[in-house]
């Protein structure tokens, strides 16, 4: 479990770094750092992008003394096609068959042109069942990473996306994160120009729903920089420390407020889906991602729908050094990639 490999999470916003083990119950942090995403970097044939990009990438590295050239890459749901299904226990031939028809259903795109892989999630040998996550990626953006991590010198050992990487996380430390079986969790992945919502059952260790949707904390960045004359860095700088609870310099509430209203419906929709599915509440949030980036969004959204939510900092967890005390405020940034080291 990550002897061998380091993992890099290639995000919309900013790629992020970790070199860590678990041990009995704690995490040993060895490295973590990160660098922005070259903007249009998923966007971009170009090949000296993608070197550009690698680069940074190796600057990251040294700053953070990696020797490993094995990495485990995790990337961002947004450029993947994620499904969950249940289907009756098969053998190989049927589940190749059955994993083929769901594709077809669920990619848009040419199934032959993209690249899936498969996890079984549970297994219901009294009912016969099993429950599978399937994770499509095309085929150039397997073809991208693949690149970049050469350019890089790196080899992949893996290539998966956030909601495989942060399940396994919330699977390996779901006591310590003092889950009672009966809580129903919804966990808000925010990232730059999306979100991801997981509906995950902390009975049987397992998310059985998800939601990507073009919406992230980028968008208020945006807002504010319309209302403002504030360039980009300077409004990410004030959405960073923007306390709802407070007064604060710059009166931001009322350029966020349709942004935030809108994501809050994307909030309600889920949840009514997860009562008519099945038959569940939601009764706690956890925000995971980029929301150290934007913490006030998460006391609004506890306030505005009175659920219990915080950010999921995993600092608790890890075993105290200087590395984990320089980023405890931002812990919430590496749940994918410290998920990616759990392999």
């Amino acid at each position: 479990m990550a002897d061998s490999f380091f993992s890099l999470d290639i995000g919309e916003s900013f790629i992020k770094l970790a070199d860590v083990k678990k041990i009995n119950d704690q995490l040993e942090v060895y490295s973590l750092g990160f660098t922005p995403t070259n903007p249009g970097f998923y966007q971009t044939e170009i090949e000296k992008a993608i070197q550009n990009q690698a680069d940074e990438i190796n600057k990251l590295i040294i700053s953070n003394k990696i020797t490993k050239k094995n990495v485990a890459i995790v990337i961002p749901d947004s450029y993947t096609f994620s499904q969950i299904v249940t289907m009756p226990q098969l053998n190989e031939k049927e589940l190749i068959s059955a994993i083929k028809y769901q594709a077809d259903q669920f990619i848009p795109m040419p199934v032959e042109e993209t690249n899936i892989d498969i996890e079984i999630l549970e297994e219901n040998n009294d009912e016969k069942k099993i429950t599978v996550l399937m994770v499509a990626a095309s085929k150039k953006i397997i073809e991208k990473i693949q690149t970049l991590a050469e350019l890089a010198g790196l080899v992949p050992e893996s290539i998966e996306n956030e909601l495989s990487s942060v399940g396994r996380f919330f699977s390996e430390f779901k006591n310590l994160i003092n889950l009672k079986p009966q809580d129903k969790i919804l966990i808000i992945n925010l990232a730059g120009n999306s979100t991801s919502f997981y509906f995950y059952d902390a009975e049987h260790s397992i998310i059985r729903e998800t939601h990507n949707f073009s919406f992230g904390y980028g968008l208020f960045i945006r807002e504010i920089q319309i209302n403002t004359n504030f360039d980009a860095k300077k409004a990410a700088e004030i959405l960073k420390t923007y306390d709802p609870k407070q007064q604060s310099s710059y009166e931001i509430t009322p350029i966020i407020t349709p942004g935030l209203k809108e994501f809050l419906g994307e909030i309600k929709r889920f949840t009514s889906l997860i009562v008519q599915k099945y038959n569940s509440s939601i009764n706690r949030i956890y925000f995971s991602g980029e929301a150290s980036q934007f913490p006030g969004i998460i006391y609004l959204v506890e306030k505005m729908l009175a659920l219990e939510s915080k950010e999921l900092n995993p600092y608790p967890l890890c075993k105290s050094n200087p590395i984990t005390l320089s980023h405890k405020n931002i812990l919430s940034m590496f749940i994918s990639s410290i998920g990616a080291n759990l392999r």
